[in-house]
């Protein structure tokens, strides 16, 4: 009957691994809140609201601020020494300070996200598959 000696464990062990003591939260942590549609539809606060809303959500929101940072960036004007540079590097169109690649896992073009790839790319924007060489 040496099985049934782990089978007694078994659930032991399952419990020690999931079960586990909670470590307090960073200061800067903020509470996790969803959007509240008491005051109707607003997809603008409803985005807004993803830094609150969980892991996830958060994460999105985080990657939505570094994008907005990124086309910032992108829309300055080149200083007169940059913009040398980059007619001698042969720069196709206008230039600017910040290059954005944008990358991707094959499986996101078997997705419903293949249709927003199709938008940036028809719309100049460059990019290279993950992987591709």
């Amino acid at each position: 009957r040496s099985g049934s000696l782990e089978a007694e464990c078994a659930p032991a062990a399952a419990l020690h691994a999931v079960l586990k003591r909670s470590a307090p939260l960073p200061a800067q942590t903020l509470p996790v809140r969803g959007y509240d549609f008491a005051d109707g539809p607003d997809p603008g606060a409803v985005l807004r609201s993803f830094l609150t809303t969980g892991f996830q959500a958060t994460n999105f929101a985080r990657a939505v601020a570094e994008i907005r940072r990124m086309i910032a960036a992108k829309m300055e004007p080149l200083s007169a020494a940059e913009r040398s540079r980059a007619e001698l590097g042969g720069a196709a169109g206008a230039a600017s300070g910040c290059t954005i690649f944008l990358g991707f896992t094959s499986n996101l073009i078997s997705s419903g996200v293949r249709e927003s790839i199709r938008f940036l790319v028809q719309h100049r924007m460059d990019w290279k598959p993950a992987g591709a060489q």
